[in-house]
């Protein structure tokens, strides 16, 4: 309250000359009467206080000193009291010559808020204008005027500049302003105007600058900066760092749950003994090879493993991937990397694994539009190479792209060991099974081993998701346990994709499906050397109207002559079958994949393998599905020859499929009739068929 009591003070002292003439304006004194302050205060102010009758004869007097010059006609019609008056709103207006000049205008007592509430906004308006005390003058912010002597002597420039009121705190710098302007007045009436512009601006302004508003603005936000500050603590480090927290993981699992690549764990376990009993290979000069490098396809385990060497050892890990280092600013991936191994060295013994590490460490170019991912990759050179021995961290890191890193990478120093892992063999595929089969409520006629040898070519996590799929279906139907057949359908679903539930069968269709999936499986069983089947069906998945799946008994990684000439006689079964049942010009579009797994066949026999006698033990190199490549080198008559071997291969290969179908006919058309019924039949289903034996009741 004080405050503005001060300010008005010093306000009242300059300008009490001006304001004992030319009242025109609301006077400090009585702006605190229409607050009803106590008469003290306006004591203490020692000015002349100034009534309604007062301010109007003032006016008059004021019109007639300084406007006596001006040509105006009428003069004392305009300076009289209401001179004009609105009908529509009864509004009274008390206008001067000089007022009227100035764009000034004084409302009297009867005037209305609610005309001008748009343009004249502010308490001062409202508190007057309610108590009817005095007539109130308004005006917006003063600019730029000229002193004039009359209308029709030439206009003099004013040394007055425009008065721009934007203090924030206008106790403190506007009188000093106000005082800077006059003493660079040029004359006693000049002098006198700036203050009458001054008290009059300031007090129509009401305060509402536009840094007063900014500082409310500020205020406003200041209680939001203050929760950001609590919050987030220190606004340099936290707040807008786009460095992350570097902590360790929690691990849980250890080599009891790692299955199917036992002999890299054999490799991985002296770098366990290590990080337990480092001091044991220290006193004999050994060192722990600064970084193990995972090679092997996705999904295979790698990441498990290296989860699993750090719970095995009991020391910390971080685990990061090769593209996290890499960001939109120019030199984050190099401090990205300084900051884990910086956290690395505080926690160890530790691990630190990078995951997808081809990301970051491809091989370095000179070019200048890459050349930021290669800072990344030499500070990840540089740190490998800082940090000794005896402090016990050591760098896992896993790749599927392993001819892309870059060689410096690769050296002995930096990623001592590679371990190249490959896919389970049938025993570990049993192994994954039993350890997962483990983790769910499955039916105790659950062969891990069946499951195994079906499943060829599965990754570890091939086999999780298989485990978990047919988990989820049997939790939707309702059952108790996870049976075999869930177990199957989750296979189908990986190999094959989910059924065609919205293909509507037709009669005809359905008969083609099931002569062609039959010669198939009895080409299969009446051969020596192919492949047991597994499981026929009729049922469409994916792009497929049915399918034949075979069941090895082992893996085999190398194949004779005799077993690929098999796969061949096995793949020609359905074209042939189709042949036979509704004859050659009938036969349907649904043996192209067959026919381009057979020409594959006989393409690699003849070209990579050796196998025919004509084109000789030599390799064609190129495409393996190319029969004639100009650019490859080889002589036109050798690519006829070969193209005449794969000829004779199919031809030979049809012919056999051919006897083997007309020799079983009836149990070919017995199975076909079996598939239209029961959609899908299993390995004893096909022998009942073939000896002629009903077929085994299902549930």
């Amino acid at each position: 309250l004080l405050l503005p009591v001060i300010w008005t003070k010093r306000i009242s002292e300059m300008t009490s000359p001006f304001i004992t003439s030319p009242p025109s304006f609301l006077h400090p004194c009585e702006y605190l009467k229409c607050l009803s302050l106590p008469k003290v205060i306006c004591r203490l102010l020692s000015v002349k206080k100034i009534t309604a009758t007062a301010s109007r004869k003032l006016i008059r007097d004021h019109v007639v000193k300084f406007d006596g010059n001006l040509k105006l006609p009428a003069i004392n019609e305009v300076t009289k009291p209401n001179t004009f008056a609105d009908s529509r709103n009864d509004l009274k207006c008390l206008t001067s010559a000089e007022l009227l000049f100035k764009d000034i205008s004084v409302f009297s007592s009867s005037a209305k808020l609610k005309k001008f509430s748009c343009l004249f906004e502010n308490q001062l308006f409202q508190i007057v204008t309610k108590r009817g005390c005095m007539h109130v003058q308004f005006r917006g912010f003063k600019t730029k005027r000229h002193v004039t002597e009359s209308i029709n002597k030439e206009e003099k420039p004013s040394s007055i500049r425009p008065l721009k009121f934007l203090n924030l705190f206008p106790w403190r710098g506007s009188v000093k302003k106000l005082e800077t302007l006059v003493e660079k007045a040029e004359s006693e009436e000049s002098k006198e105007l700036i203050k009458r512009a001054f008290t009059e601006g300031y007090l129509a302004s009401g305060g509402l600058t536009k840094k007063f508003l900014l500082f409310v603005f500020i205020l406003f936000l200041l209680p939001f900066f203050f929760q950001l500050y609590v919050q987030y603590g220190l606004w340099s480090e936290k707040l807008f760092s786009t460095i992350k927290e570097i902590s360790p993981e929690e691990i849980l699992v250890d080599f009891s749950d790692v299955k199917g690549i036992d002999e890299a764990k054999d490799e991985l376990m002296q770098v366990v003994d290590f990080l337990k009993e480092p001091n044991k290979y220290l006193e004999l000069g050994g060192r722990l090879p600064k970084g193990v490098l995972l090679v092997g396809p996705p999904g295979i385990g790698k990441t498990l493993l290296a989860r699993a060497i750090a719970g095995e050892a009991g020391v910390n890990f971080f685990n990061t991937s090769g593209s996290e280092f890499e960001e939109m600013f120019v030199g984050l991936g190099a401090k990205r990397v300084r900051d884990l191994f910086a956290a690395a060295r505080e926690k160890a013994p530790c691990v630190v694994f990078i995951d997808e590490i081809d990301s970051v460490g491809t091989r370095r170019t000179d070019q200048s539009i890459v050349s930021y991912p290669n800072q990344t990759l030499n500070q990840l050179l540089s740190e490998m190479d800082g940090f000794q021995p005896s402090e016990g961290v050591i760098v896992l890191a896993a790749t599927n792209r392993h001819e892309d890193l870059d060689p410096a990478l690769l050296r002995p120093g930096r990623f001592d060991l590679e371990l190249h892992l490959s896919l389970p063999d049938v025993r570990g595929r049993a192994d994954i099974f039993k350890l997962y089969l483990s983790k769910i409520k499955a039916d105790a006629n659950v062969d891990a081993e069946l499951l195994a040898r079906g499943t060829v070519g599965f990754s570890g996590a091939d086999i999780e998701n298989m485990v978990n799929q047919a988990a989820l279906k049997s939790a939707s139907d309702g059952q108790k346990s996870v049976t075999m057949q869930y177990l199957e359908m989750a296979k189908d679903l990986i190999l094959m994709g989910p059924p065609r539930k919205n293909y509507i069968p037709d009669e005809k269709d359905n008969l083609v499906t099931a002569y062609h999936e039959a010669g198939h499986a009895l080409v299969s069983y009446f051969t020596k050397h192919a492949t047991p089947v597994h499981r026929i069906t009729i049922l469409p998945r994916g792009s497929s109207l049915g399918s034949t799946t075979f069941l090895p008994e082992k893996d085999q990684h190398v194949h004779s002559k005799m077993e690929l000439l098999a796969m061949i006689d096995v793949s020609m079964g359905g074209r042939v079958a189709e042949e036979l049942i509704w004859g050659a010009d009938m036969v349907s579009s649904g043996c192209a994949d067959d026919l381009e797994k057979a020409t594959e066949l006989a393409m690699l026999m003849v070209k990579h393998f050796g196998m025919s006698d004509r084109v000789g033990f030599r390799v064609i190199k190129g495409s393996k599905n190319v029969i004639y490549d100009v650019s490859e080198g080889p002589a036109a008559s050798t690519m006829e020859a070969i193209d005449a071997e794969v000829k004779r291969i199919l031809q030979e290969s049809y012919e056999r499929a051919m006897k083997i179908l007309k020799l079983h006919a009836a149990a070919h058309k017995r199975l076909a009739e079996c598939l239209i019924e029961r959609e899908t039949l299993d390995a004893a289903d096909l022998e009942a068929v073939v000896k002629g034996k009903p077929l085994p009741q299902k549930q």
